[in-house]
């Protein structure tokens, strides 16, 4: 038995708006979430997630495997 739920108009109209943005009705937007083929997830998470990935990328890219010495690092900055 699914209890009832209240919300807003404009929690009403942001998930309206949200399921239309992937072409989904509201009940499939929902589904979709329950079942875990939808995951909401912070802003900020998916720039760090983001952010780890591109520096995994550019660690085991060939170009970056070169170490440079401390010394040269403050040379080129001008830290002497």
């Amino acid at each position: 038995m699914i209890n009832p739920l209240t919300i807003s108009p404009e929690i009403a109209t942001a998930i309206e708006t949200v399921a239309q943005q992937f072409n989904l009705s509201v009940p499939e937007l929902l589904e979709r979430i329950s079942q875990g083929k939808l995951t909401v997830i912070d802003p900020e998470e998916l720039e760090d997630f983001l952010d780890l990935k591109d520096a995994i990328q550019a660690e085991n890219d060939p170009e970056n495997q070169e170490r440079v010495s401390w010394e040269i690092i403050k040379h080129n900055l001008g830290i002497n």
